[in-house]
């Protein structure tokens, strides 16, 4: 009987092991699934504080000619060709057009390498704060914190949205041409602020500019779950601003729009009602490959390809709450290159760089030769909606160029 018993064992053992195998392989399963799952909120998620990764570590101003100054500074993109804005001091997301302000030319030494570099960068002004050393904040490319540096006329305007009012800048110069306007719409995460410097070319050429607010932004509705719709939902907004534009008299249109600022641009002038009094789009560093550019994200965040895969996927079964009304799901797969070509029926302007390493440059290039006849690509140099800074002369060059076909 002993015998019996002790044969009996090793029977289990194997049963054993496949449950430990099932268990591991479920904890495992689930905790991919809890990754894709967090990424993908998110990518639909507004941050509620902005990144402050540079840092300033020493300020000269002696030794130099009057009025002269220089900054020294160290983390991301404080190495970038050309001039931008530094902001410094942002408490958060809300708050942060209140936060110190200084625009910095282009770089004019450098010490160290690799993490440890560090550069100096001429300051040109200092608008609000105080440039001290151990200020915080982030390199951007707005250079203009209020329309009146502009040198325009401009009034501050309620817009009509689908859920709620937001507002906007109404920017007219001398001589604008009746009928003619710019509505320019801001990327994901930030202000509208960030489209200021894309106005003089329009400015200049007649057109009225309407820099719009539009869901989460301050002042403006919340999204649904106060969450990012990718475009999908941003469209609507977009739409009903060029509605409001043209009971002001707008017959001509052209919507300029940024990163997914881009894609609900494309997505509005491709099936919005109002749709008949666009003439032209003017794109920049546009997300037009939504599956490519969460392929992207997955990279900077060194997680495997197959995280994003799943992220998208989640996102279209609704699996993440998304923020369009009577759909639960965001469907990326409508946010391709092919998909989104289709709707470009109007004379397009794609300002986009090999050198942007936030929305890959593939999406530009792919939609300008699906739509070669109606499709330019300007290829720029620069960091993402970094462009203009990279090259202001070359960007307005472009866009006055583009406009100016338009007739």
């Amino acid at each position: 009987m002993g015998a019996a018993r002790r044969s009996k064992r090793p029977a289990r053992e194997p049963e054993r092991t496949k449950l430990w195998w099932l268990l591991g392989f479920g904890v495992l399963v689930g905790g991919v699934c809890a990754v894709a799952a967090k990424f993908a909120r998110l990518v639909l998620t507004p941050s509620s504080r902005p990144e402050s990764k540079v840092e300033v570590v020493a300020f000269e101003a002696s030794g130099l000619e009057p009025g002269a100054a220089r900054v020294w500074l160290t983390g991301p993109d404080a190495d970038l060709e050309g001039s931008y804005s530094f902001i410094f001091d942002a408490r958060d997301r809300a708050t942060q057009h209140l936060a110190g302000h200084a625009r910095l030319g282009p770089v004019v030494a450098t010490e160290g390498s690799g993490r440890g570099i560090r550069v100096a960068r001429e300051v040109i002004s200092v608008e609000r704060g105080e440039l001290r050393v151990g200020a915080r904040g982030r390199i951007t490319g707005w250079w203009f914190t209020e329309p009146e540096q502009l040198g325009y006329e401009t009034t501050i305007v309620s817009l009509p949205l689908p859920h709620g009012v937001g507002w906007g800048w109404v920017i007219a110069p001398e001589g604008a041409v009746p009928g003619r306007w710019a509505v320019h719409v801001h990327g994901r995460g930030a202000l509208p602020h960030e489209t200021l410097r894309g106005v003089e070319p329009f400015a200049e050429a007649g057109y009225t500019s309407l820099v719009i607010a539009y869901r989460n932004d301050r002042g403006a509705p919340d999204g649904l779950g106060s969450r990012y719709g990718l475009g999908l939902a941003e469209q609507d907004d977009v739409d009903a601003v060029i509605g409001w534009a043209r009971n002001q008299g707008a017959t001509d249109v052209v919507v300029v729009g940024w990163s997914m600022g881009g894609t609900a641009s494309v997505l509005a002038v491709g099936r919005g009602r109002n749709r008949e009094v666009v003439r032209g789009l003017v794109l920049d560093s546009p997300a037009l490959d939504w599956p490519g550019l969460l392929q992207q994200q997955a990279k900077l965040a060194h997680l495997p390809i197959a995280i994003a895969e799943l992220a998208g996927l989640m996102l279209r079964l609704g699996l993440v709450r998304g923020a369009i009304a009577d759909h639960r799901g965001t469907d990326i797969a409508e946010l391709t290159a092919p998909k989104l070509a289709r709707l470009i029926r109007v004379p397009t302007l794609i300002h986009a760089s090999a050198g942007d390493t936030f929305v890959p440059w593939e999406g530009s290039l792919r939609v300008a030769q699906l739509r070669s006849s109606l499709v330019r690509l300007h290829p720029s140099r620069g960091e993402h909606v970094k462009l203009w800074n990279a090259d202001p002369v070359g960007w307005k060059r472009e866009t006055v160029r583009f406009l100016a076909e338009l007739g």
